[in-house]
């Protein structure tokens, strides 16, 4: 025979536990409390649950249930967190607390209706589909917890929505009929698993963003946030293996602020970064959201255009061109008036190798210097 208020013991025990572990090894900050906040909110559930069957004060059941529907509404904020999100404290707060009023006012010591009950199902279910919801919108490749979590909590959600559907006939705390123990071992043992899992897969997700992260910063040029060498030669192999399956054609633009040097020598090194982050600027306004651009080191930068051509990749050098020659005429307050030169190649495909592209546009780029500088050159073989 199953004790009620031995399990509902354990599993405040198990929520706690959880919630002292998570502030213990979580980051500092608002993402680690609101981390927590549905399993501190859980364990009060549990422990006000255990009140009415010791003292018989039926406020206490209908205080822990609120705390309940709580841990569902800061579970949602939880993860909103993860995606630094701010909270949303009117629909965190409102549909609990009006279940609240609306049960102590309409509802009368010890009866659970079935307004009542399939009430509770339905935030249950709003909150766990808020949560998927959030996971979906903002879901990323480097973070495939998140999905499994998403899936997780929809399935929450129409565990939920099954409840609030069938809450008339069946027993209290899945619905409004009479108190049964094996309804109370189901529904402990559902809440526990599903805390269990979201638990991990939250954390795993927290761990997933942070080796994100550590890529990201691993991949960047610090002064100027594009793509470095680094990144540019994992992709090299990637693309030639790639385009011999499926045949994609790729433009690379390659481009040098003309006579840098004499830039830092007549401004000094500082005038020289503002420079350098001015050209990288202008290419984020001249290629599309999917163009790679890279600091290949120094001064000279390379673009990397898929699915490209060689009218296209030479129409967005000279939008490049052109932007930077408009934006560097006075930097920091300092007449400079710098231009970029900017050579274009194109790949051929099957048959191309992603080395010999950017040398190709290398080149290009040099015949562009040759030729005066602030201009554009373009090839059509790699």
């Amino acid at each position: 025979m199953i004790d009620i208020p031995t399990l509902l013991g354990f599993s405040a025990a198990v929520l706690v536990s959880i919630a002292i572990l998570l502030l213990l090894t979580r980051p500092r900050g608002g993402a680690r409390l609101w981390l927590a906040m549905p399993f501190l909110a859980g364990a009060c559930c549990c422990a006000l649950l255990l009140w009415p069957a010791l003292k018989q004060a039926p406020a206490a059941g209908y205080i822990g249930t609120f705390f309940a529907l709580l841990a569902f509404a800061a579970g949602w904020q939880g993860i909103r967190s993860i995606f630094h999100l701010p909270p949303r404290w009117g629909l965190l707060l409102a549909p609990p607390l009006c279940w609240l009023v609306l049960v102590a006012a309409v509802f009368g010591p010890g009866e659970m209706s079935s307004l009542n009950a399939a009430g509770r199902a339905a935030l249950a279910a709003l909150y766990c589909g808020l949560s998927a919801v959030t996971l979906v919108q903002r879901r990323d490749p480097a973070l495939p917890s998140a999905r499994l979590l998403a899936r997780i909590l929809m399935a929450s959600a129409a565990l939920a929505a099954v409840a609030m559907t069938l809450s008339p006939w069946l027993p209290e705390p899945l619905g409004a009929g009479a108190p049964r123990t094996w309804a109370v071992a189901v529904f402990s043992g559902i809440v526990l698993i599903d805390v269990l899992l979201v638990c991990g897969l939250m954390v795993a997700v927290l761990k997933e963003q942070a080796a994100s992260r550590l890529y990201d910063e691993a991949t960047r040029d610090p002064l100027t946030g594009l793509y470095n060498r680094r990144l540019l030669d994992e992709k090299l192999g990637i693309w030639d293996q790639e385009d011999r399956v499926s045949g994609t054609v790729r433009a690379a633009l390659f481009f040098d602020i003309d006579q840098f040097k004499t830039i830092n020598d007549r401004f000094g090194h500082d005038m020289g970064d503002k420079v350098i982050c001015q050209a990288a600027r202008a290419a984020e306004q001249a290629v599309r959201r999917d163009d790679l651009i890279f600091r290949y080191g120094g001064e000279e930068f390379l673009c990397i255009l898929p699915d490209s051509s060689l009218k296209a990749g030479m129409a967005a050098a000279e939008r490049l061109r052109s932007t930077f020659e408009r934006s560097a005429q006075e930097v920091a307050g300092h007449r400079i008036d710098a231009t970029l030169s900017v050579g274009v190649a194109i790949s051929q495909g099957r048959r191309s190798n992603a080395g010999a592209l950017v040398a190709a546009a290398d080149r290009q780029m040099y015949r562009a210097k040759h030729a005066g500088r602030n201009r554009v050159m373009g090839s059509d073989g790699d």
